[in-house]
């Protein structure tokens, strides 16, 4: 009983004195991403180089340092993959590091691991690991907008023809600080 009671102590006090540091350091981010399906061949055996293989909506919620350099959050959502017909759920925790590249645009570099969840009748699931490279521009606000190119490996294959579930979509990101 007293080692619960020095838990409920200490992380109260943890709470109490960390409750300004996390609103003024929250920030939330939301992102759309188009597949970027390669050398793709359609129903007359034509093959493509390129074409759009589905859509992603992400969004995410966490903390970051104060100048916009370090972010860690929490992120989640929906990516659709229309080559396959597959809808997929992502969950996982998202870490970055932003450098100045000028005044007012910042190059980051984005890590994302957790776990995937195919959502259909296969119900596949499987880790998650997502590298994201984003140019970022400062609005006035002093929020982030940024252009991104990332490749996700979702941890399975996909059951209709056995590739992997990887994808490298191209998209559009914008964070609120």
């Amino acid at each position: 009983m007293k080692c619960y009671l020095i838990l409920i102590v200490f992380f109260t006090g943890c709470n109490l004195s960390s409750a300004q540091f996390f609103k003024d350091n929250l920030y939330y981010e939301g992102e759309i991403n188009g597949v970027v399906a390669l050398f793709v061949k359609d129903q007359l055996g034509q093959v493509h180089s390129y074409s759009l293989g589905g859509i992603n909506f992400r969004g995410g919620v966490g903390i970051h340092d104060g100048e916009g350099y370090l972010f860690l959050g929490i992120h989640s959502g929906m990516d659709g993959n229309f080559r396959h017909h597959a809808g997929i759920l992502p969950v996982y925790l998202n870490s970055k590091f932003a450098f100045d590249v000028s005044e007012n645009y910042k190059l980051a570099l984005s890590f994302g691991y957790g776990k995937s969840f195919q959502i259909g009748p296969e119900n596949l699931t499987g880790f998650l690991h997502k590298y994201t490279i984003e140019f970022a521009q400062s609005t006035k606000s002093k929020n982030l907008e940024s252009i991104s190119v990332e490749i996700i490996n979702y941890g399975f294959y996909f059951p209709d023809d056995g590739t992997p579930a990887i994808t490298l979509n191209l998209g559009f990101k914008y964070t609120f600080l």
